[in-house]
């Protein structure tokens, strides 16, 4: 583990189940590897790599599961297009226990990783003439593998901090799909095409964290009609207190929102999930800060057996 990783510190898991987590091979501070071992050091027995439209990291990281003790789940986060006639603003789509090696996953991955890579680049053009210090290499250097918005966002709190205190206010000023710097992808998976990717891989389709769509005119029917074009989970557990759609909730207030969407789930039939959105030590969301207890995994695992080819026991 790279010294600036071992060096921070991180309160004991509150769930031994974790699956949402990010690597260097996305956006995330710490490597598959440094991540395993830092989910054996705060309690996490069980984790799910989710780099976003990348799969680069898993074999690293089942590696270092075998070797820690921890339970790798193979899985990735689809970001999809946007689609605001049909009430899909800026959706994620989770997919585990896949076959990171499929070779059709494979050969989309590299389609939408082209198109992730292209849009970005245009938005640091289109935020070069709307007057703003940033450069495509310096977001390249600190994205390590395919570049994001918090690539872009950090860059701009470094040049900018009198305008932007933290990469939140990026987000909300200028990479939103509504906002003055936001470019189309050139490719982007429709929701039911990725549905079809996730599983032709042998996986489970799950929409990720809903309460962050905050565009969405009418999440609950959005969310009813995803269900119907084959999205089989919902991302219930997660810590809203921590973004900007609630910050300053208690955590009180926090499982509120949680319990909203457990109800909802269990109304359309969707298998349950939770992760603490993990990027590494430089935000403040610990590994294991939500997800799921050991009861709620077993529970999970026995949902998604009749559909999952490489299900293995945590």
């Amino acid at each position: 583990m790279k010294a600036t990783e071992a060096t921070g510190t991180s309160p004991p898991a509150r769930f031994p189940v974790d699956l949402q987590v990010h690597t260097t091979c996305s956006d995330g501070s710490m490597t598959p590897s440094d991540v395993v071992a830092w989910a054996a050091r705060v309690g996490v027995q069980v984790l799910a790599i989710t780099d976003h439209d990348a799969v680069d990291g898993v074999d690293e990281a089942l590696a270092a599961g075998a070797a820690y003790n921890v339970h790798v789940i193979p899985a990735v986060e689809l970001s999809l297009r946007h689609e605001p006639e049909r009430d899909f603003h800026d959706l994620d789509l989770l997919g585990y226990w896949i076959n990171h090696r499929d070779p059709e996953l494979l050969e989309v991955l590299q389609r939408v990783q082209a198109g992730r890579v292209a849009q970005k680049r245009a938005q640091v053009e289109r935020l070069r003439e709307l007057g703003y210090r940033i450069t495509w290499d310096e977001v390249l250097a600190l994205a390590r593998g395919v570049p994001g918005r918090p690539h872009i966002a950090r860059v701009l709190v470094r040049h900018h901090p009198e305008e932007f205190p933290d990469t939140d206010a990026v987000f909300a000023r200028l990479l939103r799909p509504d906002s003055p710097a936001y470019v189309p992808r050139p490719f982007a998976l429709r929701l039911e095409e990725a549905v079809n990717v996730i599983r032709r891989a042998g996986g489970i389709p799950v929409l990720a964290h809903p309460g962050l769509y905050t565009a969405v005119r009418d999440l609950p029917a959005m969310i009813a009609r995803a269900r119907r074009l084959g999205v089989l989970g919902l991302e219930v557990w997660y810590p809203y207190h921590k973004t900007r759609v609630c910050a300053g909730c208690s955590e009180a207030e926090n499982q509120q929102w949680c319990e909203r969407f457990a109800r909802l789930a269990d109304h359309l039939g969707m298998v349950k999930t939770g992760g603490s959105d993990f990027h590494g030590l430089h935000k403040d969301v610990h590994l294991g800060e939500q997800g799921l207890t050991w009861p709620q995994f077993e529970t999970l695992q026995a949902r998604v057996a009749p559909f999952v080819r490489h299900l293995t026991v945590g």
